[in-house]
Order: C-alpha cells, then sequence, then structure tokens
C-alpha cells in the first residue's frame, strides 16, 4: 500500500531537512524541507517524520533511481563525536551546503574504515521517531511516563506494559512486530530511555524564541552503539574517504530486555466462538484505498482510532531472545463469521496530527519498522518433534541448508498471526538437498491445538522460492488459519509440492509427536524430496 503526501509534485526527491519551527501560539511542530524540483511547498508537519528522509522519493511513480550503499559497525575501536553536516565536504551546491551545514551530526570514526557522517535527526528518527506519536511524545516531558505503567516480574522473566487508558498511543499499532519491539525497548532498556529523553533536554535548552516563532536544530544525546551495525543510503566522497548518511535502511541492534514483554490494554480483545473455540478473521482492510493521502495541512479528527499506514522506510533486527505480545481478553461469540468489533473505514485523505476535538480529517499514524528479528532460538522448542524428525533425515543422508523461524503476518483485523496465549505463532522455513535435489519445508506453529495443518514440501530454485516464498508465508492467515491453495496452484508448478500429514495421535495437532511415529514421518518426507 503506498501512501502519498498532499501538495507534493511525483517524484519529489527530498534533499535537505532543517530546523523545527512553530508559532509561539501553535501547539504542532513543522520542520523545514527543500525538494527538488522546487515547488512552493517548503516544509512538512514534524509528525510526518517517520516518512522523511534525505534522499527519499516522496510519491515516486515509476522506478526508483539507484543510490549509492556502505554499511558500518560500531567496534571497541569506534568514535563517535558531534559535528555539524559540512563535515562532509561535497554537497550537490552552494545554497543546499549552506543550510546543511548549520544541522548537527554525528561523526563516527574507525581505523581502517571510512568515515560515516550521520545526521542527528535521521538516527533519532531510525531509533525513536518512527511514529507521529513519538515525535510528539519526544517534545514533552511526561508523555511515556503517564501514558505506560511498566511492571518488572524479572524473576519470571518478563515485563508487563499496562496501556493506560488516556494513552493516545494508537491501539492498532500494537498488532505491528515492529512497533511492540522498539516500544518495549524504549520503555524498559535504561541506555534507550535515557537517550530519547535527552531530546526533551535539548529542546528547552537550545530552541529560541524570535518574532512570536519558536526554532530549534534538532539534536539529541546518542545511546551506547557498541557492537550494532546499520547499513546507510548516501553520498560517498572517495577523495576524503568518507560517506554521507541520507537514509538508514537496516539497523541490527541489542538491548537490554527479558525474555518476554506484554502489552495490555482494556481494548485489547480476541473473539472465539463458543461451539468450536475458532477465532474469527473479521473484516481485512479491503474498505481502505490503495493509498492514502497525507495532509499535513489539515487537523486530525479524534473520531477515529487512527488508521495505520505502513512505514516500510527501515528494517531492524534485534540481537536477543525477547518476545513481545498483546494481551487479548477472550470474548466468545455465538458465530465464527463475523467480527464483532465495528468496522472502521478510512477516507483517502488522512491527518497525522494529534487527534483533536473539532480536527478536520480521520487521523492516521505509522506502524514501526520492518521487524526482522530471527525467533528461531526463541520459538524452538514450539517445534520440538520436528527438529527431531529433521535429525532423522541427516542420518539419511539429506543435507539442512538452511533454517529459519519467523512471525506470520497479520491478516486485516483478524488474529490468526497469535496463539491463543497472544505470543505470535510462528512458522519454520527449511532449505534442505538430497541427492542433487533441493526443497523447502514449511513447518506451522500449532502449539495451542487450533487447527492441525500437515507440513508442506515444495521442490523448487532459490530464485523461484524467494519470489514465491512471500505471498505464499502471507496467505496463510488471510482467511483461516490454512494453507493458500490458490496461491500454491498459481505459483507452484503441478508436482512440484507435496502435503505431509502429521502422524495421527492424541496431541499431534500441538505438536506434540510421539518419538516412535517419527521414523515414519521422516520416510514420508524422505520420499517426497
Amino acid at each position: 500500500m503506498a501512501d502519498r503526501f498532499k501538495g507534493i509534485e511525483n517524484n519529489s526527491k527530498l534533499l535537505h531537512l532543517g530546523d523545527l519551527f512553530r508559532s509561539t501560539t501553535a501547539k504542532y511542530w513543522r520542520i523545514n524541507a527543500w525538494l527538488s524540483p522546487i515547488q512552493n511547498k517548503r516544509h512538512a508537519a514534524f509528525s510526518n517524520l517517520p516518512m522523511l528522509a534525505r534522499g527519499r522519493m516522496l510519491n515516486a511513480i515509476g522506478e526508483k533511481p539507484k543510490r549509492d550503499r556502505a554499511s558500518c559497525s560500531i567496534t571497541r575501536d569506534s568514535i563517535i563525536s558531534e559535528c555539524n553536516l559540512n563535515e562532509f565536504p561535497e554537497f550537490a551546491y552552494a545554497s543546499l551546503a549552506k543550510v546543511e551545514a548549520r544541522q548537527q551530526g554525528f561523526l563516527i570514526e574507525t581505523p581502517g574504515k571510512p568515515s560515516f557522517v550521520i545526521p542527528q535527526l535521521e538516527l533519532a528518527r531510525v531509533l525513536f521517531l518512527h511514529s507521529g506519536y513519538l515525535c510528539r511524545a519526544a517534545l514533552t516531558s511526561e508523555t511515556l511516563t503517564h501514558e505506560f505503567d511498566v511492571i518488572e516480574r524479572l524473576n519470571e522473566g518478563k515485563v508487563i506494559v499496562n496501556v493506560l487508558k488516556l494513552s493516545a498511543f494508537p491501539k492498532n499499532a500494537f498488532d505491528d512486530a515492529g512497533t511492540r519491539r522498539m516500544l518495549a525497548w524504549l520503555l524498559i532498556d535504561r541506555n534507550a530511555r535515557k537517550s530519547f529523553e535527552s531530546i526533551f533536554r535539548h529542546y528547552k535548552q537550545f530552541s529560541r524564541v524570535n518574532n512570536g516563532w519558536e526554532m530549534w536544530t534538532f539534536s539529541f544525546e546518542p545511546p551506547q552503539m557498541l557492537g550494532w551495525s546499520f547499513v546507510f543510503h548516501g553520498r560517498q566522497d572517495e577523495t576524503n574517504n568518507k560517506f554521507f548518511v541520507e537514509e538508514v535502511t537496516d539497523l541490527t541492534f541489542h538491548g537490554s530486555l527479558p525474555d518476554k514483554v506484554l502489552f495490555q490494554h482494556d481494548s485489547f480483545k480476541r473473539y472465539e466462538n463458543k461451539q468450536t473455540g475458532g477465532t474469527p478473521n473479521g473484516s481485512p482492510w479491503t474498505q481502505r484505498p490503495d493509498e492514502h493521502e497525507i495532509n499535513d495541512d489539515e487537523t486530525a479528527s479524534n473520531n477515529n482510532e487512527p488508521v495505520i499506514l505502513i512505514n516500510d522506510t527501515h528494517t531492524i533486527n534485534f540481537l536477543g531472545h525477547t518476545q513481545t505480545a498483546k494481551v487479548n481478553e477472550v470474548v466468545e461469540s455465538d458465530t465464527v463469521a463475523s467480527n464483532p468489533e465495528p468496522n472502521e473505514v478510512a477516507s483517502e485523505e488522512v491527518s497525522t496530527d494529534e487527534p483533536t476535538e473539532g480536527g478536520k480529517l480521520p487521523a492516521a499514524d505509522f506502524t514501526g519498522p520492518n521487524d526482522e528479528t530471527d525467533l528461531t532460538r526463541m520459538c524452538e522448542s514450539r517445534f520440538e518433534a520436528f527438529h527431531h524428525m529433521l535429525e532423522l533425515l541427516q542420518k539419511n543422508g539429506v543435507t539442512l541448508l538452511s533454517k529459519e523461524i519467523t512471525a506470520l503476518p497479520q491478516s486485516g483485523r483478524g488474529q490468526k498471526h497469535l496463539l491463543k496465549n497472544g505470543d505470535p505463532r510462528v512458522i519454520c522455513c527449511v532449505e534442505v538437498g538430497y541427492e542433487g535435489r533441493h526443497a523447502y519445508i514449511l513447518e506451522v506453529d500449532t502449539s495451542d491445538g487450533v487447527s492441525k495443518l500437515s507440513s508442506k514440501l515444495f521442490r523448487t530454485t532459490p530464485s523461484k522460492w524467494n519470489d514465491v516464498r512471500p505471498t505464499l508465508v502471507k496467505g496463510i492467515t488471510e482467511k483461516t488459519l490454512s494453507w493458500p491453495s490458490a496461491v500454491i496452484e498459481r505459483e507452484v508448478l503441478d508436482g512440484n509440492v507435496t502435503s505431509i500429514h502429521h502422524p495421527r495421535h492424541g496431541g499431534s495437532g500441538g505438536g506434540n509427536i510421539p518419538l516412535e511415529s517419527l521414523e515414519r514421518w521422516a520416510s514420508n518426507f524422505l520420499l517426497a524430496i
């Protein structure tokens, strides 16, 4: 789903992000922004920062131009210091160099490696400012404290985050794994929280007022980042061996979090059929237009729960064993065909400002970043019998080439992507080789016993698999928890897919397969490869 900005030409490149400003009589902040081609719009709502980074093509149509890429790891030899962006000498033209020179950055220097100049605002955007809510909260002193109650139960290996009734954080956003993980890190990890709170301290210390306008050049104190790594888009200056970071696209990091973080709110509910125990999938987002138009010149209404727009600007990989979940109260219903929750109809035009009484447009906000944290070690126990079966395959000459466990995506408002206890439902993908043949095995997490999905084995090439897999996995939760037969028939050649049923047993639906049945199960896989 693509989202556009109202009042901006197609294929407008964002060249510069400058000072924040607002009238002394206004509530919301804006940020200076330069676009190419030059146009009348020279600023944007600060709440839209999640979608704004230098070098990005806004309202893009057609193929996006290629951009320089680089990567950087923070080691014990790395030195991070404050700088102005004119530390990078090669800007396109003099007027751009002049305005960029006033903006704050960090210079990352590691012996034997290129130096990296990263705008402080870009680093903060990736770490913290990935929703309009958090952009606003960063410029206040007590929003997070007043809206989230963090209860540590470290002896049980978990932390419970109560989302308080007065919280303005979009409740729909908690369905998103990236939102939950980054919010958990911000609320619980002291390193992250201290860095986030420095934004408000710097604003109070360095903002200035002149002729009825309040202005501020963004700055903050970065967290400790030893062992972190980044992938960037930007510009290379080979003469000085420096790279100017326009946009962070990938972040691999770690933090101090417990094994499990649970989010609770009175509105989090899970509807189950009284007779079957099945969970209705409800109405998917088919009522939403293919794209929304963000109008940052209009106010947002509080008459709707904010529409959640996809923020796909960067990807995170958390180096830890923390699982996050939204805890749903189970509510029994008489039918599995529909969801008792009211449907939400979104107009094409939305506003990302804070929802207020009398606002003109439906409210909207952004999801967190794409969460590609490897769940393999965290969820191994859910596939215990399956892993024993794989060991038997290897004893019979099958080569295990790769294994990955990832969370199933949510479909619309459905809950099939979650286990009954609120934990993410995951899928295990195994790549195998045998006697010159190549195959992929998919095993869905049914540890809560809601379904008895067979395993699926696909004989195909790696390139074909990479094309098919996202659509295939997405289809598992689109209706009921089931294999998407239409996708399989359309995308996979006849004869190249085999269903392999779990051995019959009272608990096999939950993955509890007796050891004595594993050899027969493994032999069925061996015959199918």
